[in-house]
């Protein structure tokens, strides 16, 4: 803690925090309640609130104190080297910041108050050595691990938790546009109700046949009330909608599930799903959606993704996915991981 506190009181000083950019400070505050909400400890907390005013105090200093969401990946690659060798920091500290960083602007990401697609800061790599978890696993799932959960949550009784589970990842919809779903389209064909996304575009949802008899088994259970929502609390006459915030919290809940079949600990958020989609559609890897002309599961274009995320920018949903280029090199020439230690080895 001592160590921290240096790198804070050399950087942090009443008269550079007032000068920083309103909406840094906005953008801040709102990601700390969200947080706050989730009942982070107050340690963890701190931590943020101190690690982020130095990262707002850099944007002011050497980005023109332009609004954070308008950074580009080149200005968080520089801040990553100006912690690193301006400040010396180590590596694990460094990862920790800038973990803190892609955190806060994943929450901007799926916040419908705020205009802000394309989280470009996970796209810069952590430091080697010492090294710490990254925030790769806050953004995508596997299929298997969606799978995974939605057994366990029907073996739970969960029912309505799992239909939200599944619609989140079968739609890849924001958490404002499943919120706005109704129950009356939810039985019949693969689309909800049309809702309001972001810069007012109206569609619907698309949901596969296996979230369809979710529905159905939720309709069952939940019997016969006189909310239009999709998303309850209570029964009958008791029967309410849930709040928004409420959608946030079962969220978390899914994702401390998620720990605990994985036995370690992994953070998902609502718009964890929208990358989760992204990523399974482009590669191929829902067993649902098969392609008749190969027999396997279909691999869908960029475009196709970009019209069922309702993108205007091919480069927003290419900003969704991770990235392959790598593993795509490898393939180029042949490589593979054990012809790459071998020649690790001779070189020893």
């Amino acid at each position: 803690m001592a160590g921290r506190q240096r790198v804070y009181n050399r950087t942090y000083s009443p008269e550079e925090w007032e000068l920083v950019n309103q909406k840094n400070k906005d953008v801040m505050d709102d990601f700390l309640e969200e947080y706050k909400q989730r009942k982070l400890k107050k340690g963890t907390i701190d931590s943020y609130f101190q690690d982020l005013r130095i990262i707002m105090i850099y944007v002011k200093n050497f980005c023109g104190n332009k609004c954070v969401l308008e950074l580009g990946k080149k200005d968080f690659r520089r801040l990553s080297i100006w912690l690193s060798e301006d400040l010396q920091l180590s590596s694990a500290r460094v990862n920790r910041m800038m973990s803190a960083t892609r955190s806060m602007l994943s929450y901007c990401e799926d916040d419908d108050e705020t205009e802000y697609e394309n989280n470009v800061a996970r796209k810069v790599k952590g430091l080697p050595k010492e090294p710490v978890k990254t925030n790769e696993e806050d953004f995508f799932m596997t299929y298997d691990q969606v799978m995974r959960v939605r057994e366990e949550l029907l073996k739970r009784g969960k029912i309505q938790l799992c239909l939200l589970h599944m619609l989140l990842f079968d739609s890849g919809g924001r958490r404002n546009e499943v919120y706005q779903v109704k129950k009356q389209d939810m039985v019949e064909g693969n689309k909800t109700n049309t809702v309001v996304g972001k810069r007012g575009k109206v569609f619907p949802l698309v949901f596969l046949n296996d979230t369809r008899e979710l529905a159905r088994q939720f309709f069952e259970k939940r019997g016969i009330d006189k909310i239009d929502s999709l998303w309850v609390v209570g029964k009958g006459e008791n029967a309410r909608k849930v709040t928004y915030n409420t959608l946030y919290s079962r969220v978390v809940a899914i994702s401390e599930i998620l720990s605990e079949l994985e036995g370690r600990e992994i953070n998902i958020f609502p718009h964890s799903y929208r990358h989760s989609r992204t990523e399974c559609l482009l590669q191929g890897q829902d067993p649902r959606i098969i392609d008749v002309a190969t027999g396997k599961p279909k691999k869908f274009t960029l475009e196709e993704v970009q019209l069922f995320l309702h993108h205007s920018d091919p480069k927003t949903t290419q900003g969704y996915a991770k990235d392959h280029s790598e593993e795509i090199i490898d393939t180029m020439f042949n490589f593979d991981d054990k012809e790459i230690d071998e020649d690790a080895e001779e070189i020893q």
